[in-house]
């Protein structure tokens, strides 16, 4: 009887992740992370607004995130060949724009939630997905193939 109390009380007491994060038309976010080719170390590939790709609002301006540019260029640079600030640019047309954020502060949770989350994702695979409720509050399971179950 013992045994099976502690059992129950473990099951109580662990983290759930009850809600599932869909794409499209969630009400979540996935945080995408990747590795670049030939390095090993995860960088964000974006801060995806699941609801929604391509809304309305402001160009990208690369003056609203200067203070926090060298951290971006460590922990978000382009893997595909375009500028960095091209990348950012398309990370903030399509997925920033719909977030709810501004501009700076798209980036800087993006930069927050990878800080917090990286030591999660392994493995070699090539990229690694967190996902949250529309409010960061809590962790989603997440939509795609790759998801990770932190």
């Amino acid at each position: 009887m013992a045994c099976v109390r502690s059992a129950l009380m473990a099951l109580l007491a662990a983290p759930a992740l009850a809600a599932h994060c869909t794409y499209p038309h969630g009400e979540c976010f996935e945080l995408r992370l990747q590795k670049c080719r030939g390095s090993d170390q995860w960088t964000i590939h974006g801060l995806w607004a699941e609801w929604n790709n391509g809304c309305s609002g402001p160009e990208f301006d690369e003056s609203q995130i200067s203070s926090i540019e060298d951290q971006l260029k460590q922990s978000w640079p382009s893997c595909y060949g375009e500028s960095t600030a091209e990348f950012w640019g398309h990370e903030w047309s399509k997925h920033g724009t719909c977030s709810g954020l501004s501009e700076a502060a798209y980036f800087q949770k993006a930069l927050d939630l990878k800080d917090k989350y990286v030591d999660s994702c392994n493995g070699d695979k090539g990229d690694c997905s967190i996902c949250f409720s529309k409010d960061f509050s809590t962790q989603e399971t997440c939509p795609s193939g790759t998801a990770l179950l932190v």
